[in-house]
């Protein structure tokens, strides 16, 4: 079978299963299997498939039909244009998570700051801290993660981007850990994308994203449980004029900023490229 005919089928099979991005899936699963581009697929359409290939390829679509993320079968998702390890123990990065990114950078940026002291909530796969320490070269970093499943991905995913000497891992409930070291160093900036969905509606995701740990999606009963937490430690550990940066779900921008006392100043809310509220930026007085 070649690869030109064996994408048909995989698409309308997907298809008939009702996955929302058939062909885009059966391109990714391919083409990470046969380690090139989804390009070069194309470019190579007639290429014969190996009777190993096809197997291995038949059991990547039957778990993807089993409502498998292709980010967990692939073992990888791309963020920031890097490649990130992810498996059933840490959140499958999201392109809105990006724009978090990209505005903590164009903050720092902006303030023309140096050798920052940056951490991280929640780190998961520490996309969002190795991302940032990617691009910001002079920056040192503390991500925090309460599970060492989480930080046994991070670990991996920071030793792969070369950042072993800037970046280091705490165990623990957000700032927690950082608020119990005996010498405490100012922090530039916190930044966080943590649990923000409602307990009650988690059996209302969907089967794909109900594959993702539920310790990193669950917010409490209003999904606003991490927030009345992180905000005010970190009122204790920012410097003065010190970023706070937050993802938070869309309809929970009027309650996050009400958490918000006369510690702080300049909060706003930024909506993503879909126009809905997405984060909160504040800063230490």
């Amino acid at each position: 079978m070649i690869i030109k005919e064996i994408l048909g089928k995989t698409v309308t099979f997907f298809k008939k299963y009702e996955l929302d991005n058939a062909r885009l899936d059966a391109e990714v699963l391919l083409a990470d299997l046969l380690k090139c581009e989804r390009i070069d697929l194309y470019v190579n359409f007639d290429y014969p498939l190996k009777d190993e290939e096809i197997d291995k390829y038949r059991k990547r679509i039957i778990r993807r039909i089993k409502g498998e993320p292709v980010a967990y079968i692939t073992g990888k998702k791309e963020f920031m244009s890097l490649d990130i390890f992810v498996n059933e123990k840490v959140l499958i990065p999201r392109p809105e998570t990006e724009l978090l990114v990209e505005k903590v950078k164009t903050y720092y940026e902006k303030r023309n700051l140096k050798n920052a002291l940056v951490v991280d909530l929640g780190t998961g796969s520490a996309a969002i801290i190795i991302s940032l320490a990617y691009y910001l070269k002079s920056i040192k970093a503390i991500a925090v993660d309460n599970s060492e499943l989480a930080l046994k991905i991070a670990r991996k995913n920071i030793k792969h981007h070369n950042l072993d000497n800037r970046i280091t891992l705490k165990k623990g409930d957000f700032l927690k850990p950082i608020l119990e070291m005996k010498s405490k160093e100012k922090v530039d900036i916190i930044v966080s994308n943590p649990p923000y969905i409602e307990s009650n509606d988690m059996n209302k995701l969907a089967d794909e994203v109900k594959k993702e740990p539920s310790l990193a999606l669950d917010g409490g009963e209003d999904g606003l449980d991490s927030y009345r937490e992180i905000i005010p430690d970190a009122a204790k550990l920012l410097k003065q004029g010190g970023l706070l940066a937050l993802e938070i779900g869309c309809n929970q921008a009027d309650m996050v900023t009400s958490f918000f006392n006369d510690e702080w100043e300049n909060v706003r809310v930024m909506q993503d490229y879909a126009e809905k509220d997405r984060l909160i930026f504040a800063e230490r007085k």
